[in-house]
C-alpha cells in the first residue's frame, strides 16, 4: 500500500509541472577549504519555494568570476525536486580540510571565489556566454559579493564572503523579489540537500533584514550604515496598501516608514540595534507579530606607537599606529597583494595592501608610519590590512638582522614572524651543484635542526628563482613566516643567500654587558680580545653611535632608555646584539 501510495504522490506532482516552477539559488559559498573554512568544499544551494514539483533533468548550475564571460557547468543529478526541497551541488574543495559537506545531490569541479562571483541555474547544459547572459533558459541568477557584473534586480547581494559567511536567500530560500541586493543575507554555511526537512514556503506576510550582517563589526571609518529591508506577502504603502512600517533604533523613538527602502543610520563607534515591525493601516501590529532585529558594532581604533602594541590588540582588532617602522621587503600592487614587511626593534609584521590603498611608494629602508587597519589571520600570519595611505617618514635606514637558530624560530614562531633575521650555518639538502630554485617550492634546510626554506616571491620579484641552490654551510638573511603553525622561511634576493661565512658571523666568545644597561658604561670581550668596533641603531634604524672599543669599553652616556641594536665587529667578524638600556 505505502508503493502504491507513493507512485500514486508521483503521478500527482509530474502531473502539475510546470515550466517556470519557482525554483531558485538559495545559498553560495566559495571559501571551502581555505583557513578558517566552515567546510571543505565550495557549494551552491537550490530550492523548491514553489508549489509544484520539478523535474530537474537537462538543468545545471554554472559559475563566472565576478567580471568573468566564461562559465563553468555542473550538471544536475536528475531528481524530482518536491516543493519545499533543497538539493546541494558540492563544488572544489581547498587545502584545507575542514568538516564534510552533508551528502550532495550532484558534484562538480568549479572552484568559486570565496568573496565574489556569479551563478546561475538554467534548464540546459550548454555553457552560458558573456558576462551576463539571459534568456529563457535562465532559471536564476545571482551574483554575490559587491564586483560581479551579473545580477537580478538593482544589485548584487552587496555582502563580501568570506571563508566562514556564505550567501543565504532570506526565509530559508522562500523570498523571491527578483533583486539580489534584497533577497540575501549573509551568515554561518549551513548547507542543506535532499535528505533535509521539507520547508514549505509560507504565505503569511514577512519582514526581514537582508544587511547589514548581524553581529557583524564595521571599521571605525563608518560614518553610515544602510539597514536593507525585505517584505514578503505585503504591500507597505502610506494607507493605500496593507499597512507600513515601523522602527527603532537602539530602542529610541518610533519611526514610522511606507516604503521598503533602507534605512540609512548615521554612525559613530559604538553598538546598534535595530528593530522593525510589520504593521496595519491602523498602526496596529499584525498577528501574530511579523518583526526582525539586527545589531551591529562601528569599532573604535586601538592606539599603538610600537608594532609589539600593534600585535598585542589581536586578530580582527582596528589599530591606528603612529609610530615608526622600517621596511625590510615591499612587494608591488602588480603582484596582486602590495604588501609590505615592517619591522622595528622587537616585532615584525606583514602589512596586506591588496586593495591598493597605500599609494605611497615603499621599498627595503624606508620608515613607514600613519598605519590604520584591521588585524587579519591568514594560513597563521598575522596581517595588518590597511584602509587609508600611509606615510613615509626617511629612508635608507639599515636593518641589522637578528642572528637567530631555527630552533629559535620553531620555539616562538609569532616572536619572529615577518621580520628579517640571520641564520648562520644553514645547509641545503638539495644543493647539489645543479638543481635550481623553482618558485612556491619547499626547500628542507638545516644547521642543527630541520626546517622549510620556500620560494614564495615571483621571478618578478626575487633574482634567485632560477639559479642554483647554494651548496654547503652558509648565512642567510630570510624574512620569516609560517603556514598554520609550521614556520618557514624566504629570502628577498640572491644575495640573502649568499653572505659570507663571516658576513654577521658569530665572533667567537662575544660577549656584551651588562644587558639591561644601567649604567654609562658597556663592556665588551671576545676569545680573540682583538681591535673592535661597535655601531649602534635606534629602532627606526638610524645609527646613534659609532665607536672604537677601548679598553674592552665604551661610554654610551648620550643614548636615551629604550631598545638598540649593536653591531659588533671584530678581524672582518661582525655580530649584532639587542641592547636595552634603562
Amino acid at each position: 500500500m505505502k508503493k502504491s501510495y507513493l507512485f500514486t504522490l508521483l503521478f500527482a506532482l509530474v502531473a502539475g509541472f510546470t515550466s517556470n516552477a519557482q525554483v531558485v539559488i538559495s545559498q553560495i559559498y566559495g571559501g571551502g577549504g581555505n583557513s578558517g573554512a566552515t567546510y571543505t568544499n565550495d557549494f551552491i544551494e537550490i530550492f523548491n519555494r514553489g508549489t509544484v514539483a520539478q523535474d530537474l533533468t537537462g538543468w545545471s548550475v554554472q559559475y563566472a568570476s565576478a567580471t568573468g564571460t566564461s562559465w563553468a557547468v555542473t550538471n544536475l543529478t536528475p531528481v524530482v525536486l518536491l516543493p519545499g526541497q533543497y538539493y546541494l551541488v558540492q563544488e572544489a574543495a581547498g587545502g584545507t580540510p575542514s568538516v564534510a559537506l552533508p551528502t550532495p545531490d550532484a558534484t562538480g569541479t568549479i572552484a568559486m571565489s570565496g568573496t565574489t562571483g556569479k551563478v546561475i541555474l538554467v534548464n540546459v547544459t550548454t555553457a552560458q556566454t558573456g558576462v551576463n547572459p539571459t534568456g529563457t533558459q535562465i532559471i536564476d541568477k545571482v551574483g554575490f559579493g559587491t564586483t560581479p557584473n551579473g545580477f537580478e534586480g538593482t544589485g548584487p547581494t552587496g555582502t563580501v564572503l568570506s571563508n566562514s559567511l556564505s550567501a543565504q536567500r532570506l526565509n530559508a530560500g522562500c523570498v523571491d523579489a527578483d533583486n539580489n541586493a534584497t533577497d540575501f543575507t549573509t551568515g554561518t554555511p549551513s548547507a542543506r540537500n535532499t535528505l533535509t526537512t521539507i520547508s514549505i514556503c509560507s504565505t503569511a506576510p514577512s519582514i526581514a533584514i537582508t544587511s547589514p550582517a548581524n553581529a557583524v563589526i564595521l571599521s571605525p571609518e563608518t560614518t553610515n550604515v544602510n539597514v536593507g529591508l525585505s517584505v514578503s506577502n505585503f504591500n507597505v504603502a502610506n494607507g493605500t496598501g496593507d499597512g507600513h512600517i515601523h522602527y527603532t533604533i537602539n530602542g529610541g523613538a518610533l519611526v514610522m516608514k511606507y516604503d521598503t527602502t533602507p534605512i540609512a543610520v548615521p554612525t559613530t563607534p559604538g553598538a546598534y540595534t535595530v528593530y522593525v515591525e510589520l504593521v496595519d493601516n491602523a498602526h496596529a501590529a499584525l498577528v501574530p507579530a511579523k518583526n526582525a532585529t539586527v545589531t551591529f558594532t562601528v569599532a573604535s581604533y586601538t592606539n599603538a606607537v610600537t608594532l609589539a602594541a600593534v600585535r598585542a590588540a589581536g586578530v580582527n582588532a582596528w589599530v591606528n599606529y603612529t609610530g615608526t617602522s622600517i621596511v625590510s621587503f615591499s612587494r608591488p600592487l602588480s603582484t596582486g597583494r602590495n604588501q609590505k614587511y615592517i619591522q622595528d626593534a622587537t616585532v615584525g609584521i606583514l602589512v596586506d595592501d591588496s586593495a591598493g590603498l597605500i599609494t605611497t611608494t615603499f621599498a627595503a629602508g624606508d620608515g613607514i608610519s600613519s598605519l590604520r587597519g584591521q588585524l587579519i589571520n591568514f594560513n597563521g600570519v598575522m596581517e595588518f590590512v590597511p584602509n587609508q595611505d600611509a606615510t613615509k617618514p626617511s629612508t635608507g635606514n639599515v636593518i641589522a638582522p637578528q642572528v637567530v637558530t631555527l630552533a629559535d624560530i620553531a620555539a616562538n614562531i609569532d616572536a619572529y614572524e615577518s621580520r628579517l633575521v640571520q641564520i648562520n650555518g644553514v645547509t641545503f639538502a638539495a644543493g647539489d651543484g645543479t638543481a635550481v630554485f623553482t618558485v612556491n617550492t619547499d626547500y628542507v634546510i638545516n644547521d642543527l635542526n630541520a626546517s622549510v626554506f620556500r620560494t614564495m616571491f615571483p621571478t618578478t620579484e626575487v633574482d634567485y628563482i632560477g639559479a642554483a641552490i647554494p651548496q654547503g654551510p652558509r648565512n642567510i638573511s630570510v624574512l620569516v613566516s609560517e603556514n598554520n603553525g609550521v614556520a618557514r622561511v624566504a629570502a628577498r634576493s640572491l644575495a640573502d643567500l649568499t653572505l659570507s661565512r663571516n658576513d654577521f658571523d658569530a665572533i667567537d666568545g662575544l660577549s656584551m654587558y651588562p644587558n639591561p644597561l644601567s649604567g654609562k658604561i658597556l663592556n665588551f670581550s671576545s676569545a680573540a680580545n682583538a681591535d673592535m668596533s661597535i655601531k649602534v641603531y635606534d629602532v627606526l634604524g638610524k645609527e646613534v653611535l659609532s665607536s672604537k672599543v677601548i679598553n674592552n669599553t665604551v661610554v654610551v652616556s648620550n643614548l636615551n632608555s629604550g631598545v638598540y641594536i649593536v653591531k659588533i665587529t671584530e678581524e672582518g667578524k661582525t655580530a649584532t646584539r639587542k641592547l636595552i638600556i634603562r
